[in-house]
């Protein structure tokens, strides 16, 4: 602000005191965040983003806060919501049944194709949504993706919603072997699972290393730590949905989720809720490729705050990696004031 209108601002405050700014109705310790989040990148031996949002007044911190930074699962949040509106527009119902082919499984964590029989279920557009956004299965994650339009869709519906600095591009089926310089599989392609991670193994390790570099800078499938956060606080505003029960649903999902227990949660003090979507890639070769965690932190004493915590091209082991992400929740936590 100039000079000139700030003296004026504090002059007409000085003789009409009712005119003076309300104080901040909550606000971060900025100078301790900024000091001590540095100490805490030094030993997550990668780099560290982060962002905090205070949804009292929307006081605002970050660090490496409009860089791009890889998002792995935390896109299935948003993915979740997309079919929603989805449902809303009446392009699909909750109750409506999909079928799943033995042949469409993606690559990685999938906890529907573990329990799959035979060779075709048909899955209800609730369970697809639980399953991605609740516990990270990349077959329903992908199948759903495929049925509201593709991943463009999903980045469509965040800058809807002025969201910009979230892009989701590919399906995992794509994603996940690019990463380290393998083709991504096309929805004609039937995986192999061990046959993949096979030539994974077997692919030079300069090839790797050089895959995972590039990856670590391309903007696609990737977020800044403060458009997460901005994603978050609309989402706990009932911004992205009409039907309230809609929220509520993505709430309880996101509520109950059981991953990343040693990550922000384990930062958290007793009794705080958490509302997340955690993104975890893979690490060869020594280097991570990416661990993360956004979600709305509800303190016992009423506080809540959105926070967005990526840490990518890490060196440290997944117990140092997880522990940066708690460290920065405790450091947030008493930062607040």
């Amino acid at each position: 602000m100039p000079r000139f209108i700030t003296t004026a601002i504090l002059a007409c405050a000085a003789a009409a005191p009712w005119l003076a700014p309300a104080p901040a109705l909550a606000d971060w310790d900025k100078a301790r965040l900024s000091r001590e989040i540095v100490a805490i990148e030094r030993e997550s031996q990668g780099r560290l983003g982060v962002a905090l949002l205070d949804l009292k007044d929307r006081s605002l911190w970050s660090h490496r806060g409009s860089e791009r930074f890889p998002m792995q699962s935390v896109f299935k949040w948003p993915l979740a919501i997309a079919a929603l509106q989805a449902v809303e527009a009446g392009r699909l119902r909750l109750d409506q049944p999909i079928t799943i082919r033995r042949s469409e499984f993606s690559l990685y964590h999938s906890p529907l194709a573990k329990a799959f029989k035979g060779e075709a279920n048909a899955y209800p557009v609730r369970e697809l949504i639980a399953l991605a956004a609740g516990e990270s299965d990349n077959t329903a994650a992908d199948i759903l993706m495929r049925e509201i339009g593709g991943p463009q869709a999903v980045t469509a519906m965040l800058k809807a919603g002025g969201i910009t600095g979230i892009s989701v591009d590919r399906y995992e089926r794509q994603f996940q072997p690019e990463v380290f310089g393998l083709a991504g599989f096309g929805w004609s392609d039937v995986i192999d699972e061990p046959a993949y991670r096979a030539r994974l193994s077997a692919l030079d390790p300069a090839k790797r290393k050089a895959a995972l570099q590039l990856a670590l800078k391309d903007s696609r499938d990737s977020a800044t730590p403060e458009a997460s956060v901005a994603f978050v606080e609309a989402q706990a505003k009932g911004n992205w949905l009409r039907e309230p029960a809609h929220s509520a649903l993505i709430d309880r999902i996101t509520l109950e989720t059981k991953s990343g227990p040693d990550r922000i949660r384990a930062g958290l003090p007793q009794g705080a809720r958490f509302a997340h979507k955690t993104g975890a890639g893979l690490t060869m070769d020594g280097i991570n490729h990416a661990t993360n965690d956004i979600g709305l932190v509800t303190l016992p004493n009423g506080r809540v705050f959105a926070i967005a915590v990526y840490l990518a091209g890490s060196a440290a082991d997944a117990k140092q990696r997880e522990a940066a992400h708690a460290a920065v929740a405790r450091l947030a936590v008493a930062a607040l004031r």
